[in-house]
C-alpha cells in the first residue's frame, strides 16, 4: 500500500491513524470483517468463501476475529 502511494510505513501508519483514530491494523481488519458480514447477509456465499474473500488466511483465524468483533460466530450471524 505505501508503494503505491509512494509514501514511509511510518507516515502512512500516521496518516491512517490520524484519519480513524485507529492503528492501520485494526481498521483494515474492523473493515474487512464488516465486509464479511455484509457478505453473510447476502447469503449468496459459503463462510470459507468469505474469509478467503475478504482476505483472511484459514477459516478458524476468520471465526475467532469474527467473533470476538461481532459476538457470534459467522455461522450464527444473521
Amino acid at each position: 500500500m505505501t508503494g503505491l502511494m509512494k509514501i514511509s510505513r511510518t507516515k502512512f501508519y500516521y496518516k491512517v491513524k490520524g484519519l480513524t483514530g485507529e492503528n492501520p491494523s485494526v481498521f483494515f481488519k474492523t473493515y474487512k470483517l464488516n465486509r464479511a458480514a455484509e457478505l453473510i447477509s447476502e447469503g449468496k456465499y459459503t463462510i470459507s468463501e468469505i474469509a478467503d474473500m475478504t482476505g483472511f488466511s484459514t477459516l478458524s483465524h476468520f471465526s475467532r476475529s469474527f467473533k470476538k468483533q461481532f459476538g457470534v460466530s459467522p455461522s450464527e450471524y444473521e
